[in-house]
């Protein structure tokens, strides 16, 4: 790939990425979309001094969408990277090495450990309790800002609206559709009993995969839509403020 196929493509490839993020419109199916990008990660990994700002590597996709006030991240909300085989993970573990020891760690005794888990894939979320209550919820937005969806996840029956902690915490994690609620869902617009994508019932409102529903979800501006929907959330990391 010549460098110019690459700029081309990383545009292209943050534009379907915003697509899906920001207007749950997905254009390609996401193992296409993963394939691009990862013609991009082989592009950067051979020509390291030649990598755009605008990588979607180094780039989250999104922002935030009309109608939800914006809410600014108190720690960046990241998002994963992918890695195909033993090799770019090995490569992965040599980046971080490096990091490490630019910050004055001792490589040498770095000793990594993993942990396997499936990943769930859905709309990244991060929820804020003081005194023991959920008082905002706010997408994952460009990383630094994201949209305040607090009254939507509200409707989200098993995420807990009181938690018997009173200091400030702040919980990270994807809210996701089952495979069956996704299809009873598909099932339901089919017949014209709810409403699907873009506010369309019948074939042309059905949704593509648990993804699209779980994003395009929690974007609508009519929280009765999301309490229908049976969302799910799984939590993955805490922040504890300090001092706290």
């Amino acid at each position: 790939m010549e460098y110019d196929d690459y700029i081309s493509l990383v545009a292209e490839v943050n534009r379907l990425r915003n697509e899906v993020h920001l207007f749950n419109n997905e254009e390609i199916s996401e193992n296409a979309l993963d394939d691009l990008k990862h013609k991009i990660t082989q592009y950067e990994s051979q020509n390291p001094t030649k990598v755009s700002p605008n990588s979607p590597n180094f780039v989250i996709s999104g922002g935030v969408a009309k109608g939800f006030k914006k809410y600014k991240h108190t720690h960046r909300m990241l998002s994963l990277t992918d890695v195909f085989d033993q090799v770019e993970l090995q490569e992965w573990e040599a980046r971080w090495e490096k990091v490490v020891a630019s910050e004055g760690g001792d490589r040498s005794q770095i000793s990594p450990k993993y942990i396997c888990e499936p990943k769930i894939d859905g709309l990244a979320l991060s929820l804020h309790f003081e005194n023991g209550l959920l008082v905002t919820a706010a997408t994952r937005g460009d990383g630094w800002v994201g949209e305040n969806v607090t009254e939507n996840i509200r409707q989200i029956r098993n995420i807990p609206k009181e938690i018997p902690d009173k200091r400030k915490i702040e919980v990270r994690g994807e809210v996701f559709m089952s495979k069956p609620d996704f299809e009873n869902l598909n099932r339901d617009i089919i017949a014209g009993k709810k409403i699907g994508k873009l506010g369309k019932t019948g074939v042309e409102g059905v949704f593509a995969n648990p993804r699209n529903v779980s994003s395009g979800t929690i974007r609508q501006l009519d929280s009765r839509v999301v309490a229908e929907r049976n969302l799910s959330f799984i939590a993955y990391g805490v922040f504890v403020e300090e001092g706290e």
